[in-house]
């Protein structure tokens, strides 16, 4: 009898226990503002997360300084911001307590890539600072990536000053715009995959071609140590099994993760920072894995323009 009454007790005892003794993942938080690269790379640091106790979940916001203002109020612990924007509000001046920490440095890559008319006069970006006439120049929504990135090249190029640009959202309409003669240069940014649709819309067309940026001074611009832009050889088209890819020398700019420390709690920072900086941060998704692997490509083919 005492042997059952034992058994019934446990039997009531055990789902209590069950339940007390597992604990429930913290969920996480990343302020963005969407877009399939920026939600696949956050898949990823999700899946990486996991086994640390903490799922990852996408934050939508307007644009990226609506995340940084989020950061400095507490709303949100961490976002995926790109770095010249970081470089920005990771001053003295934007943050003199030092609340805000960019963890892992350069996360993933976007390129900056420019279009124009395969009979017009640009080929390169310095044709638009020998040109006469003001350039009208597409850059996308005005809170973009690509429109902010024209921006910072006008600033550390004191002789771009000759141009009218354009907030169009539609980057395929811009590109037909361009062809009937209205816009002088369409600006996009990508990630650097030569089947990206973009990419390859441009890359197949005979009418149109991608302009060579490099710039040194470009290279220049830096948050701390490491560069806000990099210069690179980027494929435009697959080739054969990889060989003879046309590529175009363009600007690389970076998306990074940055933290408000003093709102963080600590375990999950370590967390945090043990899987954005893990080398094979991509490899739980194969998309994302094939995005870096192109991008590590394109750095092993050409040398650093600037030291």
């Amino acid at each position: 009898m005492k042997k059952i009454l034992l058994i019934i007790v446990f039997i009531l005892i055990k789902p209590a226990y069950a339940t007390t003794s597992i604990e429930e993942p913290h969920t996480v938080e990343i302020g963005n503002i969407g877009g399939e690269y920026a939600d696949l790379v956050i898949e990823a640091i999700d899946n990486n997360l996991q086994k640390y106790g903490y799922i990852a979940i996408s934050k939508p916001a307007k644009n990226h300084q609506e995340n940084i203002d989020k950061l400095k109020a507490g709303t949100i612990s961490s976002a995926f911001i790109p770095l010249d924007i970081a470089a920005f509000n990771l001053t003295a001046e934007n943050d003199p307590e030092e609340n805000l920490l960019l963890i892992g440095g350069k996360v993933a890559p976007k390129v900056f890539f420019c279009v124009a008319y395969k009979g017009s006069n640009i080929k390169s970006y310095s044709d638009l600072i020998n040109n006469d006439s003001s350039l009208k120049i597409s850059v996308g929504n005005k809170n973009s990536i690509t429109a902010r990135t024209f921006h910072n090249l006008a600033e550390l190029e004191p002789k771009l000053q000759n141009f009218k640009l354009y907030y169009e959202s539609t980057t395929k309409i811009e590109l037909n715009r361009l062809l009937s003669g209205r816009r002088d240069l369409v600006c996009f940014t990508s990630i650097p995959d030569p089947d990206n649709e973009l990419i390859n819309m441009v890359s197949g067309h005979g009418e149109l071609s991608f302009i060579t940026i490099e710039q040194p001074s470009f290279a220049e611009s830096k948050i701390g140590k490491i560069r806000i832009y990099d210069i690179l050889e980027i494929p435009v088209t697959n080739g054969f099994l990889g060989f003879n890819q046309e590529k175009v020398k363009t600007l690389v700019t970076w998306l990074s993760v940055v933290v408000n420390e003093k709102q963080m709690d600590q375990k999950l920072l370590n967390s945090l920072t043990s899987v954005v900086m893990k080398p094979d941060l991509f490899l739980s998704h194969s998309f994302a894995y094939k995005t870096k692997k192109l991008f590590n490509m394109a750095v092993t083919q050409i040398k650093e323009m600037v030291k």
